[in-house]
């Protein structure tokens, strides 16, 4: 079936200014998710990579916030492409590896990118993990404080999202 030029570019639109993924993008544009992969892979054999084009857009389209989750975005794309691959394909040993070891790679400079991009994030994922351990002491080592210990809570989480706000916007 033959498309018309405007379906091909609301499913470019869709994919890189909605963020929308490639399947997301075909269904709703109408097309099989095979065409889009094919209208993104002749675009990209022309020098229009709808991927880069996607990463510019959420650079310039937004704050730190929107980067960070463009990033993550982005992992998580290839989380998924990568293992549908090792599930789909019958792949030697080493190409298993070489995936896993990408993706590893991937997942660091993205956790170490975000750190550096929204350390506040950063910090209050510190923090619930300390408070986590406490509880964890409290549960073992003293039950009987169980009950306090929820009651201080939270006030606990009130005060750190506003002490983690106030941070954020000294930045």
């Amino acid at each position: 079936m033959a498309f018309d030029e405007k379906v091909r570019a609301f499913v470019r639109r869709y994919y890189v200014f909605d963020r929308l993924t490639l399947e997301q993008s075909a269904e709703k544009a109408g097309v099989a998710f095979g065409t889009a992969r094919r209208w993104k892979s002749q675009a990209q054999a022309k020098g229009d990579d709808w991927d880069k084009a996607r990463d510019v857009q959420v650079m310039v389209g937004g704050d730190m916030e929107s980067l960070a989750a463009g990033m993550l975005s982005g992992f998580i794309i290839q989380y998924k492409s990568v293992m549908s691959e090792l599930e789909t394909e019958d792949l030697a040993t080493m190409k298993k590896v070489e995936l896993l070891t990408g993706l590893a790679d991937s997942f660091a400079k993205m956790t170490a990118s975000s750190k550096k991009l929204l350390p506040e994030t950063s910090a209050i994922a510190t923090a619930m993990q300390v408070i986590e351990m406490m509880a964890d002491l409290v549960k073992t080592k003293k039950t009987h404080l169980l009950p306090d210990f929820m009651d201080l809570f939270d006030d606990l989480e009130r005060q750190i999202k506003k002490e983690f706000k106030n941070e954020a916007k000294r930045l």
